[in-house]
């Protein structure tokens, strides 16, 4: 293991706030940053920036490698980024990082920043953004935009706009705190890292995954399981912290915070989103409660969104799915995204498996009672078509559920 120290580096993050902001101030900053890289052996682990900034944290934009910081098995929303290392090209699976500036950017804009560069790097069809666009592009309602005093949770929603993203925020209610974090985990295993507000700490972090699943918490649970009940931990970028941070439950001491602080969330979702999650998963448990489907007694529910393409190609590589379905299922035709319903009995969702499924329309209206694209069980399939339902009766074994929105990282031992 080591590192290398690259100096001077011009970090076009630290730069975008140099232009817009130091530059003005009496004391010169100076523009030229450091940048230092790790190594374990052979295998690059990504770097972080240090900027010439003397007064609060000074670490700018940083894509390290999830190995490097976790303590166990974690599954994470990371995409791969290069970085020009004295010539050679570099590559390290990452979620962007950096601390606050205080004066210029709080943990807001940083929470922001982080999740635009996530998107502007994974998906096309989103800008790659700096951190002084995203100060630029505060609404300025009231006060000024700089020095920065943080920012509400509508300014951020604004944010997100402008940049062609449609966020939805969920306020946690009092007695829908299990439906609040049912919802937070949903669209965590959809691949969509979400701002969370903690109130108690007037603080906002992003949400990028989740720790290792505890599957016998289910064991006590009978009838209709949401697969939330299994994630004991999520994982953070907190700008207090390195990336990565594990957060509990419950939180350890006052001076931290567990899950179970999180009072506000902001989900950025994709335009064409319509059908939300709450009324999506009040309309499922209907069907499902209603014996619609072949289900055993004690069956494990696990709601996300994927991209079409993505499912279609991850069903083409998938040997064990049957035949039939596979075939009906790459040949529908289906929305940029849809929402996904994997059931399992407790045994199959342990090893990964599935053996009923129901695929939706995200992007049907909230009125629509019946937004299904596909449904089937053990015994049949049910599948629209040209507007037209048809039904085959046809046996189906389990099959692998899909994983392709989270990356399973395990730490470098």
């Amino acid at each position: 293991s080591g590192i290398l120290i690259e100096y001077p580096y011009y970090d076009s993050e630290y730069l975008s706030s140099y232009y817009q902001y130091y530059v003005k101030k009496f004391h010169e900053c100076g523009k030229k940053s450091c940048r230092i890289h790790f190594f374990r052996g052979r295998k690059y682990g990504g770097y972080i920036t240090v900027s010439p900034v003397i007064h609060y944290w000074n670490l700018s934009k940083s894509y390290l490698s999830p190995e490097l910081l976790l303590e166990t098995k974690g599954f994470l929303m990371i995409s791969e980024f290069t970085a020009n290392v004295f010539g050679h090209q570099k590559k390290v699976f990452a979620f962007p990082w950096m601390n606050q500036q205080r004066d210029f950017s709080m943990c807001a804009h940083v929470a922001a920043w982080s999740i635009m560069k996530y998107y502007g790097h994974e998906h096309t069809g989103y800008k790659e953004v700096n951190i002084g666009e995203i100060v630029e592009n505060v609404p300025e309602h009231v006060s000024r935009k700089l020095p920065s005093r943080g920012l509400n949770f509508q300014q951020l929603a604004e944010i997100f706009r402008t940049y062609g993203i449609s966020p939805l925020i969920v306020k946690k209610e009092s007695g829908e705190e299990e439906a609040f974090y049912r919802e937070l985990l949903c669209y965590i295993e959809s691949g969509i890292p979400i701002v969370a507000a903690i109130d108690k700490k007037a603080h906002a972090v992003a949400v990028v995954g989740h720790g290792e699943l505890d599957c016998d918490a289910m064991n006590s649970k009978h009838g209709l399981i949401d697969s939330s009940c299994a994630v004991s931990s999520i994982i953070v970028n907190d700008d207090n912290f390195l990336p990565y941070f594990q957060v509990e439950r419950s939180a350890e001491d006052e001076d931290s915070y567990g899950m179970n602080d999180i009072d506000l969330i902001l989900v950025p979702l994709y335009n064409r989103v319509h059908q939300e999650y709450a009324v999506l998963y009040e309309r499922v448990m209907d069907y499902l409660e209603t014996g619609n489907l072949d289900l055993s007694e004690d069956s494990v529910v696990r709601i996300y969104l994927a991209s079409a393409v993505s499912m279609k190609r991850r069903a083409m590589e998938d040997k064990s799915m049957d035949l039939m379905l596979k075939s009906i299922l790459v040949s529908m035709e289906m929305p940029k995204f849809v929402w996904c319903v994997e059931i399992s009995d407790k045994e199959e969702y342990k090893n990964r498996k599935i053996s009923a499924r129901m695929i939706i329309d995200s992007t049907a209206s909230p009125g629509v009672s019946t937004p299904w694209l596909l449904v089937h069980d053990r015994e049949k399939i049910k599948f629209l078509d040209s507007g037209k339902w048809y039904e085959a009766s046809h046996k189906t074994a389990a099959y692998n559920m899909y994983q392709h929105n989270l990356r399973e990282v395990e730490p470098w031992k």
